[in-house]
């Protein structure tokens, strides 16, 4: 009788410290878990946030050079090369007169790279951080769409709405040639972009 009792007494402790290292592993493996999760979504944050600073950078850098007042004898060349293509049918006097038009054309083309690059990490901010991040970049595509019809209007005086001089004063950058090194339009963009990354700069630190 007494061998019984201890062996029922050795059985449930077994089963008590079974139970409790089982448990315990439980809350440790739990632990684990989340502190991987945490991990990996901060690992995952600052990939975003990297990769979207960085892409709006490269936008902010092409809106620079579409504004650059100088055209290069190579982009001039290039241009004609690419009219010809496009306009096989086009005299070479017409080609000729709208040269600078289409270096403007040419040059776009890295903004809206620089665009579609930005937009695919957007959505992955906006699974990360919700539909704010969507809010704050409106400004900065604002002054995107100003300076794409500006382009539009100069060098298609049927279409103009605004003022020549407004006009110039946005699709060409003047800070190199103003007493003061500033360019309102440049101003603008960058506020915009200060927006946005000083948002992101909050989301990691």
């Amino acid at each position: 009788m007494e061998t019984f009792i201890n062996n029922s007494y050795y059985i449930f402790a077994k089963d008590i410290i079974t139970f409790l290292f089982t448990g315990t592993g439980l809350v440790i493996a739990g632990m684990g878990l989340a502190t991987w999760k945490k991990q990996i979504k901060g690992v995952k944050e600052f990939e975003t946030a990297h990769d979207l600073r960085y892409s709006i950078l490269k936008l902010r850098n092409a809106i620079r050079n579409v504004r650059n007042p100088v055209i290069w004898p190579s982009e001039s060349y290039q241009a004609m090369q690419d009219y010809k293509i496009k306009y096989p049918n086009k005299l070479e006097t017409d080609a000729e007169k709208d040269s600078h038009a289409y270096v403007y054309e040419i040059r776009w083309k890295a903004i809206l790279a620089a665009t579609a690059e930005m937009e695919s990490h957007l959505l992955a901010a906006e699974v990360l951080w919700g539909p704010e991040i969507l809010s704050l970049i409106k400004p900065l595509n604002k002054e995107i769409g100003e300076l794409n019809i500006s382009l539009r209007q100069y060098f298609q005086p049927e279409l103009r709405t605004k003022d020549f001089m407004e006009l110039h004063n946005v699709i060409y950058y003047k800070g190199d040639y103003n007493e003061d090194g500033t360019d309102d339009f440049d101003n603008r963009v960058l506020q915009a972009i200060d927006g946005v990354t000083s948002y992101i700069k909050n989301k990691i630190s």
